[in-house]
């Protein structure tokens, strides 16, 4: 099923740990779409055809973080997004874009736990959530989440959670 697919299909409520997760009807919550392993064609029509904005409510309650430190980590303009959350209107493209860098970096982490067999009771969200706030001696000592406002910083981000996969200096 493509992501665009997913996004039309009905689907329950899904229960989180910190409450109900909120979505438009509809919409497949966020926290399913498997963006990691979508091929970048795929990614790049669900992004241009337009990222639900209540998406980032799915994403910061899945992470167990509030909204407004995701509006900081992506660089999102706070009222800009509690205007179009409440308004149920698509992000712009790049913030489409920051958005799912994030969920994709989930994915990444929770594929890599996949592969290792060892993830019962993992939580990868949390855990990225988590991980991004601690300073990374491979970023010279910065927080991850300092680089999530780019595309750039989200692949080098993204680069050594994959070195630390295979024991690479991380």
């Amino acid at each position: 099923m493509t992501a665009l697919t997913a996004r039309k299909k009905q689907t329950p409520t899904v229960t989180a740990k910190k409450g109900t997760l909120k979505k438009t009807a509809g919409l497949v919550p966020f926290i399913f779409l498997d963006l990691y392993h979508m091929d970048s064609m795929e990614q790049i029509n669900f992004i241009k055809a337009g990222i639900s904005s209540d998406y980032v409510l799915d994403l910061s309650d899945s992470m167990e973080i509030t909204k407004d430190y995701l509006f900081k980590i992506l660089n999102f303009p706070k009222s800009t997004i509690d205007r179009k959350i409440l308004g149920h209107q698509p992000l712009s493209t790049e913030q489409g874009e920051r958005l799912v860098g994030l969920a994709k970096l989930v994915e990444q982490a929770k594929s890599m736990v996949v592969e290792s067999g060892h993830q019962e009771g993992f939580k990868a969200s949390k855990w990225v959530a988590q991980w991004i706030d601690q300073p990374c001696p491979a970023l010279g000592g910065n927080k991850p989440s300092t680089f999530m406002d780019t595309m750039a910083g989200q692949a080098l981000v993204s680069k050594i959670l994959a070195q630390m996969q295979t024991g690479a200096y991380a």
